[in-house]
């Protein structure tokens, strides 16, 4: 009976953190690779030449420039706002 409480419990969590992390996860790109044309692209770069990829975007909290495929700013922590 315990044990079907605690994986009911689990169970429920787990469905509580998907819904809040918006089920979606965006994969990174390889390092140096634009993840719109996979193209060669420099890490200090802010957007693709070749196809124009939005590669870093400011943080709407501390300002600091954090990648468009992070959920989270690096430097503060702050959630990054999905444009929709």
């Amino acid at each position: 009976m315990v044990l079907t409480f605690l994986l009911l419990l689990a169970v429920l969590c787990y469905a509580i953190r998907v819904e809040l992390d918006g089920g979606q996860e965006t994969p990174a790109p390889a390092a140096g690779l634009c993840p719109g044309c996979s193209g060669a692209v420099e890490a200090d770069w802010l957007l693709c030449p070749r196809c124009r990829q939005l590669l870093r975007e400011s943080c709407g909290v501390c300002g600091a420039a954090t990648a468009t495929w992070h959920s989270y700013c690096a430097h503060c922590g702050a959630r990054r706002e999905e444009e929709e």
